[in-house]
């Protein structure tokens, strides 16, 4: 495809099709739950709930939580206190998103795909989702990304879907 001579009607048509679909009411979902204050306000057990829900639920953006959402909770319940100081460390001013992404590993049931929505909760103009529709989505506009979670296919998705933000803002000018 080439994206430059259709990128515009694509963004256009996308823009429509999103006023009208489910998921742009649940852009603001967990807008007073994810944050600092919020998170390390909760009850150790109130904090896995509220997480075991957040992957049961695909952070209301994706399916499948149900098939991890058991190994999660097991994962959360054997690190506790490092899994909290993992999910608090993006509100950190000191905050590196490498070093984050790359200790995703250490928590079975909280892999790529759900990691970055609950990054996406946080802000998601400075945090995309990176999960198999972002990566197939993009391949069908014509970027060259592979179908690897992994560091270098998450800094792909950001510079690409900042590139098409960009786009966007062009067309409103």
């Amino acid at each position: 495809m080439d994206r430059k001579t259709y990128l515009n009607k694509i963004i256009s048509e996308f823009e429509n099709w999103w006023i009208n679909d489910p998921h742009s009411s649940n852009m603001d979902f967990y807008k007073d739950l994810i944050s600092y204050s919020h998170l390390t306000s909760l009850l150790d057990k109130e904090f896995v709930d509220f997480f075991y829900e957040f992957v049961s639920d695909g952070g209301h953006v994706q399916s499948g939580g149900d098939r991890t959402k058991n190994k999660f909770r097991d994962t959360v319940l054997a690190n506790f206190k490092s899994f909290k100081q993992f999910v608090i460390e993006p509100f950190q001013e000191k905050f590196s998103l490498k070093d984050w992404f790359l200790k995703l590993d250490n928590y079975p049931g909280f892999g790529v795909g759900i990691a970055t929505i609950f990054l996406n909760r946080i802000d998601y103009k400075r945090y995309p989702i990176m999960n198999n529709k972002t990566l197939k989505a993009l391949n069908k506009l014509g970027y060259r990304i592979s179908s690897s979670k992994n560091w270098t296919n998450y800094e792909l998705v950001k510079k690409y879907q900042d590139n098409l933000r960009l786009s966007k803002m062009k067309m409103l000018t």
